[in-house]
């Protein structure tokens, strides 16, 4: 079971031939690692690259389009760039320093700044000088001026991207300014030691072949990691909903088992859409949550009472309000989905309510997001930490409540069930 990696994003943005594909090309010690050329537009969208720097660590780097091009595609490249600062850690202003040293404000540079400082991104300005012939005092002159002119006192350096000798002093410039986010979310937070934890994991047309789905590989890769012992209990729903008592024997004998072994049952974690069931028969006096409320709470670095909250607006809904449901993955549909069958019909069943519902799936936000009342948002397992922050800050920016898919399902069948499956990451 693969480790979840985590990286810092970094992205540069900058004007048509600022030598943006140049520094992505010096940092990665690759003269081709990205395509360079006079021509303007070489970078049609953003190139992402993956790399381990020492001294950095694991990166992935976004190479953005020239955000000057005043056309209707080039309106599209600055969307995608201004998306792309807005995700990242990290956000290198490129500027080319003699081509640019009669810029008046550097208008476009501080848009691109202010969005990245509104998202938490730490800025840093790279001037670029390519093969100048200027003496060191005039580039140190122009440097000093161009600096003044951003007026924000941000860290800047100066080089030339296109000597490769440089890239040592490129990373202790970055290693100097760059602050890593501290990412101390436990994504279980038990104790390491002896213990079970039982991960109930139903499979249907959608379960993929030869693998675990990504919460389920996380959660049995962090228990191991803590020493604590994951057991894997395949639920069968359809018998469990049905009359027949034996699903509820064969899981309960198995609750029962580990309860009174001699490490006990520390925690059960369930796949959300058992939670009808699972509520019911988990003794109160077990732990319980499920595989969404673990990735939410890690995904938002702890800001679970957020979608808890969120969940408050179900009681101002009115039939014909408009609510968004919102997955970052892109699968195919199949069977019950949880998404777009699931929940629709939870809302509609146990409200009473008729909504206008849209869908979101994939990393694109719908435009216009303050039409909508309320979002439900999947567990974000399919993207980085900073994706999915960027679009929980978008939802809060449009005044829309965000609510989780894991919380909604315990909700929904038991109020008091929200309680259950958040207390175990109550700090």
């Amino acid at each position: 079971m693969a480790k979840r990696k985590e990286y810092s994003i970094i992205s540069f943005a900058g004007r048509i031939n600022a030598g943006k594909s140049s520094l992505l090309n010096l940092l990665s010690g690759q003269k081709d690692f990205a395509i360079v050329d006079a021509q303007p537009g070489t970078t049609a969208d953003t190139v992402i690259a993956r790399m381990e720097i020492h001294g950095l660590g694991s990166i992935k780097v976004l190479d953005t389009a020239g955000i000057d091009e005043y056309s209707k595609l080039g309106e599209k490249k600055r969307k995608k760039t201004y998306e792309a600062v807005e995700e990242s850690d990290l956000t290198f202003i490129v500027i080319d320093l003699l081509k640019n040293k009669d810029n008046k404000d550097f208008a476009i540079e501080k848009e691109v700044i202010k969005r990245a400082l509104k998202h938490k991104s730490q800025v840093l300005i790279i001037y670029n000088i390519f093969s100048s012939k200027e003496p060191i005092e005039k580039i140190t002159e122009l440097e000093n001026l161009a600096n003044q002119k951003l007026g924000m006192g941000l860290p800047s350096f100066c080089l030339n991207a296109l000597n490769g000798n440089k890239q040592k002093e490129l990373v202790n410039f970055i290693s100097t300014y760059f602050k890593k986010e501290n990412q101390n979310i436990d994504l279980i937070p038990l104790k390491s030691g002896k213990g079970y934890v039982l991960l109930n994991i139903p499979m249907d047309e959608e379960t993929p072949a030869l693998r675990l789905l990504r919460p389920q590989d996380m959660a049995a890769e962090k228990l191991l990691r803590k020493y604590l012992i994951p057991v894997l209990f395949r639920m069968d729903l359809k018998k469990a909903r049905s009359d027949n008592q034996a699903e509820k024997e064969r899981f309960l004998n198995l609750v029962k088992h580990l309860r009174n072994s001699k490490e006990g049952l520390k925690l059960i974690i369930t796949d959300s859409q058992a939670m009808d069931i699972v509520g019911k028969w988990t003794p109160q006096n077990i732990p319980l949550t499920t595989f969404s409320v673990m990735m939410a709470n890690y995904m938002s670095g702890g800001n679970l009472n957020l979608f808890v909250k969120g969940l408050e607006a179900f009681s101002s809904l009115q039939d014909n309000d408009k609510i968004l449901i919102m997955e970052i993955c892109n699968h195919n549909r199949k069977c019950d989905d949880i998404g777009t069958k699931q929940i629709p019909r939870l809302i509609k069943e146990k409200l009473g309510l008729k909504l206008k519902i849209d869908f979101s799936f994939g990393r694109a936000l719908p435009e216009n997001l303050s039409k909508y009342k309320l979002a439900l948002h999947c567990g974000g397992c399919m993207a980085d930490r900073q994706k999915y922050g960027r679009r929980i800050v978008k939802l809060k920016e449009a005044g829309v409540p965000v609510t989780n898919y894991g919380l909604f399902l315990s909700w929904i069948h038991n109020p008091k069930a929200v309680k259950r499956v958040t207390k175990i990451f109550q700090r």
